[in-house]
């Protein structure tokens, strides 16, 4: 999905990163992408950004609303990020100038889409408890979006979509299934099976990924899935010993300075696995590695758009693409369309090998086409002030250029 739970259990202290493949894939990990740092100085003065605020039951939800710089009754998309707490940009503290819904937002106006961004549940100023909330409360949250721009005089109600990043792309079929209002789906590294399966995957593609041998791969895979089998079966106090062994055999064959580094290895694996198994419990953690996404893809009768990154660890393009397509077919639903954005990982910027360990060395810039994939399948299917005469459906399945 990858839909990465971001927790610090992942910290690096190795070469690498340990835990990173025991722990950081047990995450359905987010979608992350660094947009070019040009594009971000400044707000994009053609365009109208209001601030906005919208209620969830007793919970406040804050936002920016992009519009088209003329214009009444438009297009629109409410855009859904993926887990760990995520501000309406998008932004993280890690990576200075990091906004990559605020450039999609503004990309999408040019073209003629307005566009609803907003603060999960207790982060930024939207009001809530961001660790106390489950997966239910943030797919409500999405349901309260979309009621909002329904009601927005600029907003044709008819023409309201939903585009969901990784973990997002998850909400967003389950809102787009049960919402007959929705008129379309964009998802970008978005899974399409079970959470277990999903995971699994992402483990084995992120060591292959670190280039280690398919001994040591197969290793690692069958590591995880220890870990899940656990989980699933709530053995907590079994979990709790594997993990810690794990922890402590990979601490111990570390070099010697880190060690000392390090200090008590036993101390240092004693606090790595309370957190870690504490996160494991976690009824959001249980519920995305319990739910098979697959079912909700089978509800969405309205057009798809599906981006994948060719290279993505996270969420693998080969196994993903192809569920989606069996499942729709399956389910009688032949408006999709399937683009692989060329050597992209799952920030759909261009990679060498997907890695995780490469995302803060890359050039902070999309990979070329994938804002245009959106925008471009966007004047097919709705009224945009860039082409007013909707066209027919694109079933298609395409690998982009990049």
């Amino acid at each position: 999905m990858s839909i990465q739970w971001k927790f610090k259990f992942a910290d690096r202290v190795s070469d690498g990163g340990l835990l990173k493949i025991l722990l950081g894939a047990l995450s359905l990990a987010a979608g992350i992408l660094i947009p070019d740092a040009a594009a971000l100085a400044q707000p994009d003065i053609g365009l109208v950004a209001e601030e906005v605020t919208f209620n969830n039951g007793d919970v406040k939800l804050a936002g920016t609303l992009t519009l088209p710089s003329s214009g009444n009754s438009h297009a629109a998309v409410v855009l859904f990020s993926g887990s760990g707490p995520n501000d309406r940009d998008g932004a993280l503290k890690a990576l200075p100038g990091y906004r990559p819904f605020a450039v999609i937002a503004e990309h999408l106006a040019h073209n003629g889409v307005a566009v609803l961004r907003y603060d999960d549940r207790g982060v930024g100023e939207s009001a809530g408890d961001y660790i106390k909330a489950t997966e239910p409360d943030f797919i409500s949250d999405a349901k309260a979006a979309l009621r909002f721009l329904a009601g927005r005089k600029e907003i044709d109600s008819k023409q309201i979509g939903v585009l969901g990043w990784s973990e997002g792309s998850l909400i967003a079929a389950k809102v787009a299934a049960n919402n007959p209002q929705t008129a379309f789906i964009i998802s970008l590294a978005g899974g399409a099976v079970d959470g277990y399966t999903l995971l699994l995957r992402q483990t084995e593609r992120q060591a292959q990924a670190e280039g280690k041998s398919k001994v040591k791969v197969a290793e690692v895979v069958q590591e995880q899935r220890r870990l899940f089998d656990l989980v699933l079966a709530k053995e907590w106090e079994k979990l709790n010993e594997v993990v810690f062994a794990t922890i402590l055999k990979r601490l111990e064959a570390l070099p010697e300075e880190k060690k000392a580094a390090i200090g008590d290895l036993k101390s240092f694996a004693r606090k790595r696995t309370s957190r870690s198994v504490s996160k494991f419990r976690h009824p959001r953690y249980q519920y995305l590695l319990r739910h098979d996404f697959g079912k909700d893809w089978a509800k969405v009768t309205v057009p798809v758009l599906a981006l994948f990154g060719e290279l993505d660890v996270q969420c693998d393009a080969a196994q993903n693409k192809a569920a989606l397509k069996q499942i729709l077919a399956c389910s009688g639903n032949d408006d999709v369309t399937i683009v692989v954005v060329s050597a992209a990982n799952h920030m759909f910027i261009k990679a060498e090998t997907g890695s995780m360990g490469e995302y803060a060395a890359l050039p902070k810039d999309f990979a070329p086409g994938f804002l245009d994939s959106i925008s471009n399948w966007l004047r097919d299917k709705v009224d945009t002030k860039e082409g007013t005469e909707r066209r027919g459906s694109k079933k298609e399945d395409q690998k982009g250029s990049g």
